[in-house]
């Protein structure tokens, strides 16, 4: 007999396959909907809403210390990675040639608690020297996971639309960017970027990000995860079990995203996807989609999980193993 779970995620082609239902997980009858990232971990962690979902890595770490408030613990699943590097913009005349010429700066993220900013900020710290309480932050958004962010960070809220302090309608980061009134922005939306690499008034922190995102790499050796996967508790303390066959399914439909896209032109409309895909294998190898605890996977987990410790989302540094399912540890 099967058991009813829903599961909210993106509609990413690494997960595709569960989406369509072309992959089903052992013994559940799944109910899949898509929602907006933002919005979907917003109902996940304040509404408790789903019995599975996509969720931002940093939220669900900073709810780890919180377990009566969020109960629910991930499988190692993490559908989305993504180099942060092309993602920092600055304005054209900022006088920002160097990261760490950021210091003293007005720089805006859409909350602290944001995956990829915490990725951003530590990288800019860890690989250029960029001293983080130097900045004057500026968030345009509520943590989903309200934490107490040391003072030595220098935080604000982005004024907002109408005038004054809130950040319940605070003023767009793009135009604020474009004006001047921020020196520099990191966020992981596509619109921005897409505004800056179109205006004269903004442009990338980097020359040629995608040069630097490889030199990281061969550097470090680090996919950066956004994502994880969470259960609800009630769910594994009644029927163990999910936990496995959630993951299998998850692996299964990953590899066949990947053997897909051996092929792109069948399902992209981009020219030169073959190419780039040769590109992405010579430049980070054949495994950096690992899933589980791996070396690989231990690596990336521990320099953001020390990101997320210095920059205050955490109580502690934790293990990996104190993240996850313990059945899915060894899978």
């Amino acid at each position: 007999m099967s058991i009813d779970l829903t599961l909210c995620s993106d509609n990413r082609d690494t997960i595709s396959a569960i989406l369509t239902g072309a992959v089903e997980p052992r013994g559940i009858d799944l109910t899949t909907l898509v929602d907006y990232p933002p919005r979907r971990h917003r109902r996940f962690f304040r509404h408790g809403e789903f019995d599975v979902c996509e969720v931002s890595l940093a939220s669900y770490l900073s709810s780890r210390s919180h377990p009566e408030e969020y109960p629910f613990t991930a499988i190692p699943v993490y559908p989305h990675k993504r180099f942060r590097h092309s993602f920092i913009y600055t304005h054209a005349d900022a006088g920002i040639d160097h990261p760490t010429d950021l210091a003293g700066k007005k720089m805006g993220v859409q909350s602290w608690q944001t995956t990829a900013n915490v990725w951003a900020r530590g990288i800019l710290q860890d690989q250029y020297g960029l001293d983080l309480e130097s900045v004057q932050w500026y968030r345009r958004k509520e943590d989903d996971v309200p934490i107490s962010i040391p003072d030595r960070f220098d935080i604000q809220k982005v004024p907002g639309a109408q005038g004054g302090d809130a950040v319940e309608e605070p003023k767009d980061m793009k135009d604020m960017l474009l004006s001047g009134e921020l020196d520099a922005a990191t966020d992981p939306a596509y619109a921005l970027f897409h505004a800056v690499v179109e205006s004269d008034e903004a442009e990338l922190l980097f020359d040629d990000p995608l040069a630097e995102e490889k030199r990281y790499f061969e550097r470090t050796g680090i996919h950066p995860p956004m994502h994880v996967v969470a259960i609800r508790d009630e769910i594994l303390d009644a029927d163990p079990w999910v936990a496995v066959s959630l993951y299998d399914a998850f692996c299964e439909a990953r590899d066949r995203c990947l053997d897909r896209n051996r092929n792109p032109h069948e399902h992209t409309s981009l020219t030169w996807a073959h190419l780039h895909l040769k590109d992405q294998q010579e430049a980070l190898g054949p495994d950096i989609w690992e899933w589980g605890l791996t070396e690989q996977t231990r690596r990336e987990l521990n320099t953001f999980i020390d990101y997320a410790n210095q920059q205050g989302l955490i109580p502690r540094a934790y293990e990996p193993e104190e993240l996850f399912v313990d059945t899915t540890l060894d899978v």
